[in-house]
């Protein structure tokens, strides 16, 4: 399997996980009490975020090692 095929399959599990783990997170606030609105932008911002800044950190470690 090709390396940038290989990336993008962790990038892609890396979002779909960090997307289930905020739903659960804010659907436990919400059990305890917590007024939360739901949005596109609440469920999808955190993950898109953070696999943006992982797959930059990982770019640029990869450019150090070659």
């Amino acid at each position: 399997m090709s390396k940038e095929l290989e990336r993008m399959l962790k990038l892609g599990t890396l979002f779909l996980a960090l997307f289930v783990l905020n739903m659960l997170f804010l659907k436990w606030l919400s059990v305890i009490g917590f007024v939360i609105h739901f949005s596109e932008i609440s469920y999808l911002v955190p993950p898109l975020l953070s696999v943006i800044v992982l797959s930059m950190i990982e770019k640029k470690r990869s450019m150090k090692t070659t």
